[in-house]
């Protein structure tokens, strides 16, 4: 009886176990909660509980007791957000960073911050915008399509729009660590796009302001499509190629005095990178030779399958390019 009592016992453990694991993804699989995806568009869902734990992590940064746990050095504000942070005086104050967005025949302007002391800076207006009326949930069809048409990835969870009386926020965190990546606001209308046209920000312009005299990162100019992008790099790549560069730029030419543009271009490629320079005005010559060789020296992420392109242009002692 005993060895009957233990060979039963396996065999009625396994069917056990089986229905087990199967009622336990029913239950997982009722509690995810699916959104409408328009056509087109790429949506990698997250586990619900990842996405309960990202709510809560956005409603306590948003708390008296912000710990600003949710923050990283970098974060990118979008480009519908970007229209009212400009004009806000703290936020002018964050140094570098600028970022075009080439949507159609749209050029809009964002911003990336590159530093956790400017993170804050943009998170604490963020959160006084927001005061304590707000509800967080998964993103609508609309908002779907507006972000899709600004960034050059794939849309991940955890995004989560924080729904105000006034707007509606689209927060998009990483998955691995839950550290916000993307801040932007969604339009409340559609979002219109007129070929033929300058646009700065979203509105037409004439030209493009000068701004000041300065040395930093003028702007950053993607040459491919989004889809291109999507393709064969990652946001991660292409942040870490900026950085990379960002440093080498503000260590060598920070404090020069001469006056000048500089021009730089990667060409990703599956094996062998290749990267070009251009200068003009009054550059400093010797910097700009040593300059060159640090950053010919670093290595950079490879394209995924086919080339592509960004440009980042430079200012030291100058204005912006109005043309």
């Amino acid at each position: 009886m005993k060895n009957f009592e233990i060979f039963n016992s396996k065999n009625m453990k396994k069917p056990f176990l089986i229905l087990f694991f199967f009622i336990s993804f029913l239950s997982s699989a009722q509690k995810k909660e699916t959104v409408t995806i328009p056509k087109g568009v790429v949506y990698k869902y997250a586990d619900a509980k990842i996405i309960e734990k990202a709510k809560k992590l956005i409603s306590d940064n948003l708390s008296e007791n912000n710990d600003y746990k949710i923050l990283q050095n970098n974060l990118i504000i979008g480009p519908e957000l970007w229209k009212r942070f400009k004009a806000n005086e703290k936020i002018q104050k964050i140094e570098g960073g600028a970022v075009q967005f080439h949507v159609d025949d749209l050029i809009l302007d964002g911003k990336m911050c590159q530093d956790i002391t400017d993170t804050k800076i943009v998170w604490d207006e963020f959160k006084n915008e927001v005061s304590n009326q707000f509800i967080i949930r998964k993103a609508n069809e609309l908002e779907l399509a507006y972000y899709w048409s600004v960034i050059s990835f794939d849309i991940e969870e955890p995004l989560l729009i924080v729904e105000t009386k006034e707007h509606n926020y689209i927060l998009n965190l990483l998955k691995k660590d839950l550290k916000l990546l993307w801040l932007d606001e969604a339009p409340k209308t559609n979002y219109i796009r007129v070929p033929g046209k300058i646009y700065q920000n979203g509105n037409e312009i004439e030209s493009v302001s000068e701004g000041i005299k300065e040395t930093r990162l003028e702007k950053v100019v993607f040459l491919n499509s989004d889809a291109e992008l999507a393709e064969n790099s990652s946001l991660e790549d292409l942040q870490l190629i900026i950085q990379k560069t960002d440093k080498i730029f503000d260590e060598l030419f920070k404090n020069s005095m001469k006056s000048g543009k500089i021009m730089v271009e990667f060409e990703l490629k599956k094996k062998k990178n290749e990267i070009t320079y251009a200068v003009k005005d009054d550059l400093d010559l010797d910097i700009m030779k040593e300059f060159e060789k640090r950053v010919n020296s670093e290595q950079y992420p490879n394209s995924k399958n086919d080339p592509i392109k960004l440009q980042l242009i430079y200012k030291v002692n100058s204005f912006n390019d109005t043309e």
